[in-house]
């Protein structure tokens, strides 16, 4: 998938994925064409990895590109990562220490160091400053912590991860002798955790390609989700905007991460004169949680303060 995407404002994001779809479906028969000559490459492949790099070539996936990705050096299997999503537990987090004074202080210097940017930002998507701002506090820390390891292996290893016996070492001891019926409960969740994190891992790779971007140099949280704004890779391609002008969505650098951020709030129907319950709507979308919505909204009055 040779070639860059320009994913600006100008695109509404209901049209990004016809797009997207008719780039994929060009690159779909070229994909299986290249898999018909020869299937031998996938033996160089991890043996873990090797059925879902098959399953992204007949996706239509370059498989010349396919094995290249999955015979990397930096491509690793983490046995850890679908234990950490089916255990998650979004109530049990602590929102509280974004409402630090020394945090609080931290996001308003923030503002006063890219002011111009986030004024035009605000200007052009109608999404307070003090909002976008407080999302990427909760995020990122304000772009101080980026995820530990590369989205990429997150992704893929979630994407594999769909054998209760193959993580059940490595869940929590609560869940080592549980009765038949919640055994399959939690096996049901691994294959659903596992298709969409196959979906995700797609997105990852057609977001690297459009932008030009090394795969594994993009590093995500526990779960995949990637840049400042934290978005996962569907989203990226979705709402994310070339706010900069350079050729791509890079969703690392302030001005397209704030941009796509507020995109991507603007078409859950943030609007000027919104009230807070309505609020908390829009930004449940950006992370299921009422005490998330709720503390961003407080950060972003505590910050807004003089």
């Amino acid at each position: 998938m040779d070639g860059q995407v320009k994913m600006t404002r100008s695109i509404p994001a209901k049209m990004v994925f016809p797009a997207i779809s008719a780039i994929f479906l060009s690159l779909f028969f070229f994909g299986h064409q290249v898999a018909a000559q020869d299937g031998t490459a996938f033996q160089k492949i991890p043996t873990v990895f090797q059925g879902l790099a098959r399953q992204l070539v007949a996706d239509g996936f370059e498989e010349s590109k396919i094995i290249a990705l999955f015979t990397n050096d930096e491509l690793k299997f983490d046995n850890r990562i679908m234990p950490r999503k089916i255990t998650h537990d979004e109530t049990k987090l602590h929102y509280d220490i974004f409402l630090q004074k020394r945090r609080i202080k931290r996001a308003k210097q923030y503002i006063q160091n890219n002011r111009q940017l986030l004024n035009a930002i605000e200007k052009q998507y109608g999404i307070p400053k003090e909002v976008k701002v407080a999302i990427l506090l909760v995020e990122t820390d304000l772009g101080r912590y980026l995820g530990s390891g590369l989205a990429f292996n997150t992704l893929a290893s979630m994407a594999v991860a769909d054998d209760f016996e193959r993580i059940k070492a490595y869940l929590p001891s609560s869940y080592q002798n549980m009765s038949k019926k919640e055994r399959k409960r939690i096996e049901k969740r691994m294959k659903n955790k596992a298709t969409w994190a196959y979906s995700e891992l797609k997105s990852l790779i057609i977001y690297s390609s459009l932008n030009n971007i090394d795969i594994f140099s993009i590093r995500g949280s526990i779960f995949g989700a990637i840049g400042l704004c934290q978005f996962m890779p569907s989203n990226a391609l979705r709402f994310g905007v070339d706010y900069d002008k350079d050729g791509k969505v890079d969703l690392f650098s302030p001005g397209d991460a704030l941009a796509s951020m507020a995109n991507y709030l603007q078409f859950y129907g943030w609007k000027p004169n919104l009230r807070k319950k309505n609020q908390i709507k829009v930004i449940k979308h950006y992370n299921h949680s009422t005490p998330y919505a709720k503390t961003v909204l407080e950060v972003a009055r505590k910050v807004k303060q003089i």
